[in-house]
Parts: structure tokens; C-alpha cells; sequence
């Protein structure tokens, strides 16, 4: 992570520009309820955390995790100027993040919603992360990931790859493909020449019974 406290530095200038028409397109294939709880894993500086909070309203809370304290420094900046009171920030490894640590942080064992942006292709063990996560969404609340997918690595590719210490080979939708109802999966605008491949969104809700 010390990497990362460190990219934390610059990584609104770099990178907020570049993916917010994607963050906004996720969170609407997310659909958050009024009043609900997400849980925003990988919540890195809190890109998100403004279309969430508009999204659940006053009433409702989200949680944001990160295991970089860079990163959750100027996520804490973020939720100060803004004056959010219904936003907590965890600092926790994904892989370790259980329903004890989000009732401490939310007064709730399961979420309503679990969000991921940019994440999973840089965990140790995507499919383990999602297992956790997965198991934290109550039945019937919706899930959704948003990254990027090379089918073929470029030079772009293993810039993105080096600076964001991820593998864009991963094919990390597909633990979700087989444990929601109504998967979706789509292409995001976006210029893989920049991104170092295909952006996308994958979503579902997780079955009731």
C-alpha cells in the first residue's frame, strides 16, 4: 500500500476527469435506494462517494473501504469540504472486511448495495475479495463493478498495469455472472489506447432466496 499512499497524491488530477462519465454510468447500474446503505469497496479517494451520497440521501449511509491511509486521507478531506454526516471511511483489507467491522461502522450486518470501481484487478485474490464482499449485500440488493479488461496487453497496458499494481487480463465479472439474478455486463465509453483496455460495467442483484 505504500505505493498507493503515495499515487494518492495526484490521483484526483490525474484521474477524476478521466473516468467520472464511467462512476456516474456504474452507480446509475447500481441504483442505489433512498435511504439505503452501499458499501464502496476500493473507495480510494472517494471519487464516488458524491454520486452515493446523492443517491441514498440524508437518510441513508455509505461506507467506503480502503487499505491505503493516503488514499483515505483525501477521502477524509473530500467527506469534510463537503460536509457529508452519513459517511464513514474504514481503513480495512477488502479480504478481511466482515459484517463485525461494517456494523461498527454502520449499526447494519448486511448493505443494501456493494460497489466496487477499479479494485478488483488490483486484489491479491479478486475471487476471494468478492466471496466476502458478496456475502455482506443482503438478498435482493444489487452489486456492481466497474474496471478495465485487456485482452491483450499493449504498451498502454502495462503502463496502466505498473502504476495501478493490477492485472487487466482478469476477467473479474465473472464470479459475479454466476451469483446474481439479471447479470449485466457493457462496454463504458472510453479510449482503451488510454486505459489500457476495454472499460465496462457489470451489475446484478443478488437472489432473495
Amino acid at each position: 500500500m505504500r505505493w498507493y499512499d503515495v499515487f494518492a497524491r495526484f490521483y484526483d488530477r490525474s484521474l477524476e476527469a478521466l473516468y467520472r462519465a464511467a462512476r456516474q454510468e456504474t452507480v446509475a447500474a447500481l441504483a442505489p435506494e433512498r435511504g439505503g446503505l452501499v458499501l464502496d469497496l476500493a473507495c480510494g479517494t472517494g471519487q464516488n462517494l458524491d454520486l452515493l451520497v446523492a443517491a441514498v440521501g440524508p437518510e441513508g449511509r455509505v461506507v467506503g473501504v480502503d487499505l491505503s491511509e493516503g488514499m483515505l486521507r483525501q477521502a477524509r478531506r473530500r467527506v469534510a469540504r463537503a460536509g457529508w454526516a452519513n459517511v464513514t471511511l474504514v481503513r480495512s483489507d477488502v479480504h478481511a472486511f466482515d459484517a463485525d467491522t461494517l456494523e461498527r461502522a454502520s449499526g447494519r450486518r448486511t448493505a443494501d448495495a456493494v460497489l466496487c470501481t477499479l479494485g478488483f484487478t488490483a486484489f491479491p485474490d479478486p475471487e476471494a475479495a468478492f466471496r466476502r464482499s458478496f456475502a455482506l449485500l443482503r438478498p435482493g440488493g444489487r452489486y456492481a463493478i466497474m474496471d478495465v479488461h485487456a485482452d491483450r496487453r499493449t504498451p498502454q497496458t502495462r503502463m496502466v498495469e505498473w502504476i495501478a499494481q493490477a492485472d487487466l487480463s482478469r476477467e473479474v465479472w465473472r464470479p459475479l455472472a454466476t451469483a446474481v439474478e439479471d447479470f449485466e455486463h457493457r462496454d463504458l465509453p472510453g479510449d482503451p489506447a488510454k486505459l489500457g483496455g476495454r472499460l465496462y460495467v457489470a451489475a446484478g442483484t443478488k437472489p432473495a432466496g
